[in-house]
């Protein structure tokens, strides 16, 4: 069979909608034609292989004999060789089919990405609200003795926590109230020209998050 017959297939070529129904198992009475069709078997092989993330090698050896099926031989006469490479136009039918086929291929990998049951209902995520701190913030003038941040009022409590910049937890408090006093051991460890971060959670009862804030920078000012 000449190339550009293989390239035409047999005539009975499945249509990108027969080519996702059997590719998803909803038309296996296609599958005689797949496999004694180069065209329609080449298709199959490459959405499944570029659907699969790591092809396993008896795929690869089936890829490798349906590319060879389509490919003239290497060794072919000079005359046809240059009638291969010869810039003849291709079908509209068969770019208008590749253009299809590239849809397919890309509704089919977004598909199984997905998943059963995704979709707004099942995967939107809901930010937390934003927090605002008061105090510490910037260059401060004495080591603070409190952090202060709004209020939320359906709050069941509040988690605090200062590190370094370079992510460092220091230390980490939790209370009810909008405010929490700095324990005397954590004020000695602010040192002057050392910036600290702080940050705050407004957690449910049951834990999970109502609000929390940006992570807020301060810093100590050396005596005068």
């Amino acid at each position: 069979m000449k190339p550009v017959e293989l390239l035409r297939g047999t005539g009975e070529c499945l249509d990108a909608v027969k080519l996702e129904a059997y590719l998803e198992g909803r038309l296996p009475e296609a599958a005689p034609h797949v496999d004694s069709c180069p065209v329609c078997a080449h298709e199959v092989a490459s959405f499944r292989e570029f659907l699969s993330a790591d092809a396993g090698a008896g795929r690869a050896e089936d890829l490798d004999w349906i590319e060879h099926r389509l490919t003239p031989p290497w060794r072919a006469p000079r005359g046809g060789w240059f009638n291969w490479l010869a810039p003849t136009p291709l079908p509209r039918w068969a770019m208008g089919l590749a253009a299809v086929l590239l849809v397919v291929a890309g509704g089919l990998q977004m598909r199984r990405l997905a998943g059963p049951g995704s979709g707004p209902d099942s995967s939107e995520l809901v930010r937390a609200a934003q927090l605002e701190l008061k105090a510490p913030a910037g260059d401060v003038g004495v080591a603070p003795e409190r952090f202060v941040w709004e209020n939320k009022g359906n709050a069941g409590a509040y988690m605090v926590e200062l590190g370094e910049i370079d992510g460092t937890l220091v230390w980490s408090g939790r209370t009810n109230e909008s405010n929490l006093s700095v324990p005397p051991d954590i004020q000695k460890a602010i040192l002057p020209r050392k910036t600290l971060v702080w940050r705050v959670k407004a957690l449910r009862t049951d834990g999970s998050v109502i609000a929390e804030s940006a992570p807020v920078r301060f810093r100590l000012l050396p005596p005068e």
